[in-house]
């Protein structure tokens, strides 16, 4: 009986969590021209871009980097939002905020 419960409960959390996913993605993404810009902001993007790093295995190597955030006073998501290191990982998480990637993917 307990593991029923359980599972049941997490099957739950998932479906409830399916549900209210497209909200937040479509609240985050109502102004695309913002979003693109500021998107690095808020959590759930901060939680996406964490995802396709780890997925990707990507690191940045800031020694062959030309100024690591912390040098130059930026955000570490904002530096991974605007340089041209993260750009695939930004067309992919814009794409699955908004439904569209953004306006020159790299590799295009």
């Amino acid at each position: 009986m307990a593991k029923h419960s359980i599972s049941l409960i997490g099957i739950s959390f998932i479906v409830l969590l399916a549900m209210t996913f497209p909200v937040v993605a479509d609240d985050l993404c109502a102004d695309y021209d913002l979003f693109l810009e500021q998107g690095w902001e808020h959590q759930p993007v901060q939680d996406a871009m964490d995802a396709y790093m780890r997925d990707h295995r990507m690191r940045a190597n800031w020694l062959n980097q030309p100024s690591p955030p912390d040098q130059i006073g930026r955000d570490y998501y904002e530096w991974l939002w605007h340089n041209d290191f993260g750009a695939r990982m930004k067309a992919e998480v814009v794409r699955s905020f908004c439904g569209v990637g953004t306006p020159t993917e790299p590799g295009q």
